[in-house]
């Protein structure tokens, strides 16, 4: 079940400041010094840093500057390319309306010739009849002067 690890005492030479140090973090983190040690070892294995290069960086200072950057990414992509998309659409959109408007205009006008167009046909077809009524009559009127056949007033009931 446990897991038996192999330890020999190996001896570090550091400076007596860094073993102040060195005391001072075992007693904030409740660690022995090779516990502290190992996990120091641990810790800049994986995250990468060399702790010769250590710039004594907040890790919630370059959070901030990288927030900070994102939103400035963020308002260039807004300006340059959301808000002229935006404005692109605006005015398709205004053109489109237009374009329906002028069309639906069209419409209506020929939809009015055409309706003219029909009342002409119509007027004219009422005064051919009228012409043929008459024409009709004078014929009758020709053929039995008298009307002893009748045919006026047949021809009369059949128009009414």
């Amino acid at each position: 079940m446990f897991k038996i690890i192999e330890m020999a005492k190996k001896s570090i030479l550091i400076s007596a400041y860094h073993h102040k140090e060195l005391t001072k973090l075992s007693e904030v983190y409740n660690l022995k010094y090779y516990e502290l040690v190992e996990e120091m070892i641990g810790y800049f294995k994986k995250t990468g840093i060399n702790p010769k290069e250590s710039k004594n960086e907040n890790p919630s200072r370059a959070l901030k500057e990288l927030d900070k950057r994102m939103v400035s990414f963020l308002k260039v992509q807004e300006r340059d390319i959301l808000k002229p998309l935006r404005q692109e659409v605006y005015e398709y959109s205004k053109d489109q309306k237009q374009e329906i408007k002028e069309l639906h205009t069209k419409l209506i006008k020929a939809l009015n010739t055409i309706n003219q167009n029909e009342k002409l046909r119509a007027d004219n077809l009422l005064e051919e009849i009228q012409k043929q009524r008459k024409i009709t009559f004078a014929i009758a009127q020709l053929i039995d002067a008298k009307n002893k056949s009748g045919i006026l007033s047949k021809i009369n009931t059949l128009f009414d």
